[in-house]
């Protein structure tokens, strides 16, 4: 298969890291290559921040404090419409028990729950952790979809890269805490973090990947 093909494929939610800080000159090359995704008139509306070092420590502090006093998420934007299609939410659910089996948390068990949601402002780990963010005036359907280009280029590299990745929108359930933590970004709204790394050898959570749909149940050809 082509190599490229290799990384769609290949490429899974990440959520165990090593403590390894991905090279710098890794990391430039990481963001020039997903820069160069497409955009509507090339207005290139996203802003990329990455945190590491004792500005993640700082901030990891900041969102457990957060989540652990049982603030409610108020994201910048509305992921999903709500209530979700049926089937959407079929896969939804199957999804949430499949990874609950797989780590061996009983339906009941609120406390491991409890914490398996708290992983998530722990940023599973991760030693850098990306945000992607557009200006205020800049929230539409549009602009945030010329943002997931970029995204999927920066996992799809890392991938690549031999590295690993973990998409979060939970990431930026607590916005203003992220305004507070990271300079300038006052007058943005944080749409996904993207905590990435070197996959932890072994790592039994890694393992679990969710069941993708077949192509005919989603690809339609039209060619008569």
């Amino acid at each position: 298969m082509h190599p490229v093909l290799d990384a769609l494929h290949a490429r899974h939610c990440i959520r165990e890291f090593t403590d390894e800080q991905i090279p710098e000159e890794t990391l430039a090359a990481l963001v020039e290559a997903a820069g160069r995704a497409p955009s509507s008139k090339n207005t290139q509306p996203w802003l990329l921040h990455l945190v590491k070092g004792a500005a993640l420590e700082r901030l990891k502090t900041a969102m457990l404090a957060t989540f652990d006093a049982g603030e409610k998420p108020r994201p910048d934007y509305r992921y999903s419409p709500d209530p979700l299609p049926e089937t959407w939410a079929a896969r939804a659910k199957a999804c949430g028990i499949g990874i609950f089996q797989h780590k061996g948390i009983g339906r009941e068990d609120r406390e491991k729950r409890r914490l398996h949601d708290r992983e998530n402002f722990h940023f599973f780990g991760a030693p850098q952790v990306f945000f992607l963010a557009l200006p205020k005036e800049g929230l539409a359907h549009g602009a945030m979809m010329d943002c997931g280009f970029v995204l999927n280029n920066l996992m799809l590299g890392l991938t690549a890269l031999g590295y690993g990745s973990c998409p979060q929108y939970s990431a930026v359930a607590y916005p203003d805490v992220l305004r507070a933590q990271l300079k300038g970004t006052d007058n943005q709204l944080f749409l996904a973090g993207l905590a990435c790394g070197r996959p932890k050898p072994g790592s039994h959570v890694n393992a679990f990947e969710p069941g993708r749909l077949p192509p005919t149940e989603w690809f339609h050809r039209h060619e008569a």
